[in-house]
């Protein structure tokens, strides 16, 4: 089981376990997923379409002060080891992100 973070439009982020697969996460965010690089720390993973597909718009992404994107649908926060595969949060991490998302922006 992976332990992670997910985030949907409109409702306060909660911790999810889940099985590790493509398959789950595709579950998760609703479609083929993408992986953006927004956090040194963390695995962000959104549906790959979301802009496109009507999906409700969920956090404000800005960098030194200017909107630089906006992250439509779900949102899963999850940990990769050193060989890139897909693992749990720490509960450090956990800590943080609860607190990072809170907010309908996200400062990067």
């Amino acid at each position: 089981m992976i332990k992670g973070i997910i985030v949907k439009p409109g409702y306060t982020p909660e911790v999810i376990e889940f099985n590790n697969g493509y398959k789950e996460l595709q579950r998760l965010v609703e479609g083929n997923f993408e992986m953006p690089y927004i956090f040194d720390d963390a695995d962000v993973v959104i549906n790959e379409e979301g802009k496109l597909n009507g999906s409700e718009a969920n956090k404000l992404l800005y960098h030194n002060g200017q909107l630089i994107d906006i992250l439509f649908g779900n949102i899963v926060i999850v940990d990769s080891n050193d060989e890139g595969e897909t693992v749990s949060l720490s509960q450090e991490k956990i800590d943080k992100y609860m607190k990072v998302l809170r907010k309908d922006s996200v400062h990067i």
